[in-house]
């Protein structure tokens, strides 16, 4: 079963790990933020477009919402699963599971759009 993770396939054990690399990723970038913000205390407007417009930081900031996006998709995903099943709500579940889906992918996707604007 660890074999299929190096085949990059859809597993549980791929989809377990990336959530947990992306969160120490997540972990990382905002205790480089928190960092930043106690030393500089008190921080003003022109210190912090200083410090985003560091190449370094663009690029973090957009790997950070992937990862958040990544992150919340796989935890959607489960309470979808879990909870949105016709069992517990009826005839409606497969609308309510498409349509938090699409709102999910959507919210992300215009996310990330207006990232990548703001980086360039």
């Amino acid at each position: 079963m660890v074999t299929k993770l190096y085949s990059l396939k859809r597993t549980g054990i791929f989809d377990y790990l990336m959530v947990r690399v992306s969160a120490v990723f997540q972990a990382l970038y905002f205790s480089v933020i928190t960092y930043y913000w106690l030393t500089y205390m008190p921080v003003n407007y022109t210190q912090l477009i200083g410090f985003f417009d560091i190449l370094f930081v663009k690029v973090g900031t957009l790997l950070v919402l992937i990862s958040i996006s990544y992150h919340s998709l796989q935890g959607i995903h489960h309470i979808i699963e879990d909870y949105l099943t016709e069992a517990r709500v009826g005839n409606a579940a497969r609308f309510l599971q498409i349509s938090v889906l699409s709102f999910s992918y959507l919210q992300i996707l215009g996310a990330i759009i207006c990232t990548i604007f703001i980086i360039i």
